[in-house]
């Protein structure tokens, strides 16, 4: 009994920890997190833009950094990069919508800020999967430089920019094409999770109380 009671007490301490109000050494730090990272990212995609007289070549030089470091990589590459650049920034532009709405409500938390920092890996890759999807779909046959990169970015971060969105239209076609697996026994259903948020929401703002 004594075992079984320590262990209750210490995941009642991981939850208090989670729960806690981000304090401002912790929201100055995310912030600049996804600041700097959304003016990186749009580095890479103006640099990695397309021009027109880099459209009929198979490959082009790429210059970083003020001209101080070039690399040549094919057109194709680019444009995977583009779009893959393209869905971190619409991520980032969700997280930046919502940091400072909880910022400005005071109801930052602790367990908040892992999403933060991973969303914009999780937009990268659903961007970078929508391309190959469309484009292995759609344009089987057409090169770079026959297809605009307006819409296959624009696409890239609207799938980053609304990625729960983007993760059950995938979750659609994927059931159409394939088996849809059984409900396992302890599965979180979306009902549970809305009602977990609320309870925290609720938590903190008695304790700021």
């Amino acid at each position: 009994m004594a075992g079984i009671s320590d262990k209750t007490t210490e995941d009642q301490e991981l939850k208090k920890i989670g729960d806690k109000p981000v304090g401002i050494i912790g929201i100055a730090s995310t912030m600049a997190y996804l600041i700097i990272f959304s003016g990186l990212l749009l580095y890479g995609i103006i640099t990695l833009w397309p021009s027109r007289s880099n459209e009929l070549n198979p490959d082009r030089t790429v210059t970083f950094l003020f001209s101080v470091f070039s690399i040549k990589i094919p057109n194709e590459l680019c444009a995977i990069l583009i779009v893959t650049l393209s869905g971190a920034l619409g991520s980032l532009v969700h997280a930046l919508r919502s940091f400072y709405k909880y910022v400005g409500n005071r109801e930052l938390v602790w367990s908040w800020l892992a999403m933060y920092i991973m969303l914009p890996f999780i937009g990268a890759t659903l961007g970078l999967l929508f391309y190959l999807i469309i484009r292995g779909g759609f344009f089987p046959h057409a090169e770079t430089g026959e297809t605009s990169p307006f819409g296959f970015m624009a696409m890239a971060a609207l799938a980053g920019l609304f990625s729960e969105q983007a993760i059950l239209k995938l979750k659609e076609v994927s059931e159409t094409l394939l088996t849809k697996p059984e409900k396992g026994k302890d599965r979180i259903t979306e009902k549970q999770m809305e009602g977990t948020s609320k309870e925290k929401q609720e938590d903190t703002k008695e304790k700021q109380q």
